[in-house]
């Protein structure tokens, strides 16, 4: 699998015969073959995670499908999902929770490997905010998590939330993610530009441990080889 880092949350995956590219809003995408087939997740309608350009990969690729929330206009023929539904898209499983911010996280199964984007599903905690916010975004979290952790799958790639705008809780919801699912690799996203706080994340006492895990992003068009 070649994993390519694009920009914020936007990832591709491509593996023998599929490629997954997730929340497409900006960035150079890689160039891919014509032969595969190419599946496009929108996780919301977010601007920082949704571009309708995405509508004209149809006229560079010969096999394109999209997955998008249904929070997200459709242009063109998708599929449409709401939470906690599951889908058979192009020879692959595509499963959804519920974020507590906006639309859904995607699991998807496809050539014997399961991938986990998490789109905004975050132990989101501001600082100086309402407690009952705080403890709201906190519950809601550990309850997608709990239904995820039900499923009992392993999870080979999962895309998850390092948002510095979260001060010194910016690591709460990969850490408890972790914790709970103990994924093979994970890649940081949502960083707003602030590159080194996965670097710092992975080199300090928030996430030392899991150094082997997770990937340190360096910036747009990063490449990773797995």
């Amino acid at each position: 699998m070649k994993v390519t880092f694009i920009e914020h949350s936007g990832f591709s995956v491509e593996l023998d015969q599929t490629v997954l590219l997730f929340d497409y809003y900006k960035g150079e995408l890689p160039q891919f073959s014509e032969e595969k087939e190419m599946v496009v997740f929108v996780s919301h309608s977010h601007s920082d995670h949704y571009n309708p350009e995405i509508w004209d990969l149809k006229n560079r690729y010969k096999k394109v499908s999209y997955v998008i929330a249904d929070d997200v206009p459709a242009k063109q023929d998708a599929v449409v999902m709401k939470a906690h539904e599951k889908r058979e898209v192009s020879e692959m499983t595509v499963e959804t929770l519920k974020s507590n911010d906006q639309g859904v996280a995607f699991l998807v199964t496809v050539e014997g490997k399961t991938v986990y984007h998490a789109g905004d599903l975050n132990w989101w905690h501001w600082n100086g905010e309402p407690e009952e916010d705080n403890e709201y975004y906190k519950e809601t979290y550990m309850e997608e998590i709990a239904r995820l952790k039900e499923k009992d799958r392993k999870i080979d790639i999962a895309f998850l939330l390092l948002d510095p705008r979260q001060e010194d809780k910016y690591c709460w919801g990969m850490n408890y993610f972790l914790e709970q699912l103990h994924p093979d690799v994970v890649f940081p996203m949502h960083s707003f530009g602030t590159y080194k706080i996965s670097r710092h994340y992975v080199n300090c006492e928030d996430g030392r441990k899991w150094s082997q895990t997770v990937r340190t992003i360096s910036g747009p068009g990063q490449e990773f080889d797995l």
